[in-house]
């Protein structure tokens, strides 16, 4: 188990440097001279070349291109991100200040999106076939089939606009966190429906299944001591990579509804061409999401005592 977590937390630090060097390069790959894009997000249009050099100077932009990725990793490294080139926050706290939000939404829709997927997929393969069945494979395809921006506008016309039970947007309380967790909930739950449907169809051909039956074991034993367990793994490492895209910032879904989180942060700086911020937020993002898939990997071992990683590593 060590050596397969010692050889994962070395394929991260590979990709983790990889993001680095693609969030740097789109300073660069962006139209235009970074030091007279920076100085008009910040001064506005009307601009000197007095104000231009003082940016490339202040920012260190008159360095080589290769001095500038230098120096920006060795402050990454010590967990220095530097500061917004728009409001000159610290960039780090910002992120911190934001992930609050966003974990607040991304467990409240996993946990919703499981609490819906798993009792009908569940159900959906006990009844193969039949109507209920069937309306569970059809509402999943629909799930799927509805992107997030149209569903979320929908909850907002329905439920905010003409029968006035919930906000359409904001933080703070518990009001607020309905549409925005239901949006992405029921989304994720018609993809993780059909996987417990699918996963539990075929374990339930498996023979220890046959045979727990064959000892007199009641349906109900069968069903959550052995059918359930078994099923839920590969419905746990989609659970586990779902919750990566969702800390990593829901870009779509804090947008609608003005979600004071990591992704908002991302599209606001995108817009503002703040670069420092973006790339702030991307490699933030990028680590959150490599790290819960490690997390998710390892928690797969200790669920099924079949894997063994330090043999097939």
């Amino acid at each position: 188990m060590w050596n397969y977590i010692a050889k994962r937390l070395l394929l991260i630090s590979i990709v983790i440097f990889g993001v680095t060097l693609i969030t740097f390069s789109a300073m660069y790959l962006a139209p235009g001279d970074p030091a007279e894009v920076i100085a008009i997000a910040r001064y506005g249009q009307d601009l000197s070349a007095e104000q231009i050099e003082a940016v490339r100077e202040t920012e260190g932009l008159n360095s080589s291109v290769y001095i500038q990725y230098l120096n920006w990793l060795e402050h990454v490294l010590h967990l220095d991100f530097g500061r917004s080139l728009i409001s000159s926050d610290d960039i780090l706290e910002e992120i911190l200040l934001r992930l609050p939000a966003t974990a607040e939404l991304a467990l409240a829709s996993l946990f919703l999106s499981l609490l819906i997927a798993i009792p009908a997929g569940t159900l959906s393969s006990l009844k193969q076939n039949t109507l209920l069945d069937n309306a569970c494979v059809f509402t999943s395809l629909l799930g799927v089939s509805i992107p997030n921006f149209w569903l979320g506008l929908l909850f907002i016309w329905l439920f905010a606009l003409i029968l006035r039970l919930l906000p359409s947007y904001g933080y703070g309380s518990l009001e607020n966190l309905v549409l925005p967790a239901l949006t992405l909930g029921t989304s994720m739950a018609a993809v993780t429906t059909r996987l417990t449907r699918s996963s539990m169809l075929e374990v339930l051909k498996q023979e220890y299944i046959v045979a727990a039956r064959a000892k007199g074991l009641d349906e109900r034993t069968i069903l959550i001591r052995h059918a359930l367990k078994n099923a839920l793994l590969p419905v746990l490492t989609f659970a586990g990579m779902q919750l990566g895209y969702l800390l990593g910032g829901t870009v779509i879904v804090e947008t609608i509804f003005a979600w004071p989180g990591l992704g908002k942060l991302l599209v606001d700086s995108i817009f503002s061409r703040d670069f420092a911020m973006v790339q702030g937020c991307v490699l933030f993002i990028a680590v959150l999401f490599s790290l819960s898939n490690l997390a998710v990997d390892i928690l797969y071992a200790v669920l099924d005592p079949r894997i063994r990683y330090d043999k097939h590593d």
